[in-house]
């Protein structure tokens, strides 16, 4: 076994440890933090390292999701998990089929640029196995707010009109506080707007009482091993408003709303409705409770383009069932005139999908703006594997024969193992549109 480096810290008395989970890792415990309904560790390692995991109740079986890592956990007591994984990972800890309180396990990797220096003028420093009470953390031209590993940050964090600005950690921005607060669902946790250069890096941010990680009419924006967990109704993971040349890479999202949202339309600042260009996901996990999508463009789309959207390499370990006729796993919904085009799904595993698998469409919709449709065309799916559970329908539908979908492409795409190479044999529905094909 290669030896790992682990770091990881207790935070204050003050916060309570999960009462259904204990986690040690190479033997020594690691915190267990409880939100609304799960159980949460958050911890720095690379190398091979071994978890146990010793649950309040017995289980009779777990799974540990994603799936790719090939992770086979044993069973060392009635109550008692132990697995061997390749750090860093994202992991969700399922037991017995239930997922209605799992346990997250996000190992992230060591932090390799320097912490900065507390008394610096321009950073806003919060220190580890504290809980802080910071209420708007905003920020201005060049500023870092750095949370340590280690402090829990009760506040939400905006700038606007900031350039260079840096969010990284490996600590926690909580919104529980607010969740209840009517006045506090107008605001978003992290919300950057009309930015350039915007970079988040390593923070968790959990519980917020809306949207969480929202930049919004922002260029050159990095998103990088940031975890997200809400349990809100309204709780989406990470919007994309109206923003160009944004990157998000390793994050893990965990949301009742959409996971990943790419919208048009600024509800914050009122700073209009703005083109989205260049957007690119990829090595991420995620996780759609029972609303919204996980990954979504749309449905606020007033503007002239959507355009150069790319998601690879990721791993939806579940997209439950909404109930509501709108949800599903890769989601375009032209609410308004906007030309959404060029977007590519490519190298992305499915678990579990109970949603519809494919969902684009051209509508009305109780968010439209504009009395003006739309058009949705070059759109591309490479390599999806559907490793679990049942194949969901699809619906690809436009609007009328001046507002069709154009040009979808399916190529490698698979259930259980084997090629779905037709609209029929995908379970797929196609109305109002051209240039549907599958590839062999």
């Amino acid at each position: 076994m290669i030896q790992a480096t682990i770091q990881s810290s207790f935070p204050t008395k003050s916060i309570k440890p999960s009462d259904r989970y204990q986690v040690r890792i190479g033997g020594q415990p690691v915190f267990v933090y409880q939100c609304q309904g799960a159980g949460y560790a958050v911890l720095s390692a690379e190398g091979t390292i071994v978890i146990e995991i010793e649950t309040s109740d017995a289980f009779q079986q777990a799974i540990v999701r994603p799936l790719r890592h090939g992770i086979v956990p044993e069973k060392a007591a009635d109550n008692v998990l132990r697995f061997e994984v390749e750090a860093p990972a994202k992991l969700s800890v399922e037991f017995d089929g239930d997922i209605r309180e799992p346990l997250f396990i996000w190992i992230n990797p060591p932090e390799t640029a320097e912490r900065p220096d507390p008394t610096d003028k321009g950073v806003h420093y919060y220190k580890g196995g504290e809980v802080h009470l910071a209420g708007e953390i905003r920020l201005q031209d060049g500023e870092t707010l750095y949370i340590e590993e280690g402090a829990v940050v009760h506040g939400r964090v905006t700038a606007d009109g900031a350039s260079n600005i840096t969010v990284r950690g490996r600590g926690i921005l909580d919104g529980s506080l607010w969740r209840e607060n009517e006045e506090a669902k107008k605001h978003a946790m992290l919300l950057p707007a009309r930015c350039s250069g915007v970079t988040i890096e390593g923070i968790s941010v959990v519980d917020g009482p809306t949207w969480h990680l929202v930049p919004t009419a922002c260029s050159n924006v990095r998103i990088e091993n940031v975890n997200v967990l809400t349990f809100a109704g309204t709780g989406d993971g990470i919007d994309i408003v109206g923003c160009e040349d944004v990157t998000i890479e390793n994050v893990f999202v965990r949301s009742k709303d959409d996971c990943i949202a790419i919208k048009a339309v600024d509800y914050f600042h009122e700073a209009g409705c703005r083109d989205v260009r260049r957007v690119r996901v990829s090595r991420s996990v995620f996780f759609n409770a029972e609303w919204g999508n996980a990954l979504e463009i749309g449905y606020e789309t007033s503007c002239e383009t959507i355009s150069d959207i790319e998601f690879s390499d990721c791993d939806i370990i579940h997209c439950q069932f909404e109930g509501y006729e709108s949800g599903g796993t890769f989601t375009i919904h032209n609410g308004d005139s906007a030309v959404v085009e060029n977007v590519l799904y490519s190298n992305i595993r499915i678990e579990d999908s109970e949603e519809k698998l494919v969902d684009i469409k051209i509508q009305f919709s109780q968010y439209s703006r504009d009395t003006e449709r739309g058009q949705v065309r070059n759109i591309r799916f490479e390599n999806i594997v559907i490793t679990g559970g049942l194949l969901p329908v699809s619906i690809i539908r436009g609007y009328d024969g001046a507002h069709m979908i154009d040009g979808v492409t399916f190529s490698g795409i698979s259930y259980l193992g084997e090629p779905l190479r037709s609209a029929n044999a995908a379970k797929m529905v196609v109305e109002l549109s051209r240039n549907v094909k599958f590839e062999q």
